[in-house]
């Protein structure tokens, strides 16, 4: 899977409809995606807010989304609607979302070893995007990497799990 510079026409669709219901709740809209597992079709609304995302923020707009959903072209393609934080390792699945993840600690994954890199997969900050190339730094020092070369990228808060939970 590459970075998309976009949405596919149903996750366009719904990102359109659902982002004014999430932003007039104080919510950002991380991601909307639009996947088969197994034999159902998901449409995932990704949320987020600065302390995180609980049960109840999910739930204070389920019934909205639902409703704006249930109106679209689109609804009869989707088996399953679900609203959830977009989570402490969330996926960066488009490039749009790259220059809000700049200075945050990623696991990066590219397609072949990129010169520099002693790995395919290596944990790392993001310190720059230029549009083209990621500027990563880590235990290898500082890299740039194409975007074409990698294949996922996801946040690497686990580790700052318990730290959260103390807090």
């Amino acid at each position: 899977m590459a970075l998309a510079k976009g949405f596919g026409a149903v996750e366009a669709a719904a990102e359109k409809v659902v982002r004014p219901i999430v932003e007039e709740h104080g919510y950002s809209l991380w991601d909307v995606v639009f996947i088969k597992e197994g034999a159902c079709w998901y449409l995932r609304i990704l949320i987020d807010k600065p302390e995180g995302i609980s049960i109840d923020d999910c739930t204070s707009i389920d019934g909205l989304i639902n409703a704006e959903i249930d109106k679209q072209d689109f609804v009869d393609k989707i088996d399953y609607l679900e609203i959830g934080s977009a989570g402490l390792e969330r996926a960066v699945r488009r490039i749009e979302q790259l220059p809000a993840t700049v200075g945050k600690r990623i696991r990066l994954k590219t397609y072949k070893l990129v010169e520099g890199l002693d790995a395919k997969n290596v944990k790392c900050v993001l310190e720059d995007f230029d549009g083209e190339k990621l500027t990563i730094k880590g235990d290898f020092g500082t890299v740039k990497v194409d975007v074409s070369e990698v294949s996922t990228i996801n946040y690497d808060d686990f580790d700052d799990f318990d730290t959260l939970m103390e807090g």
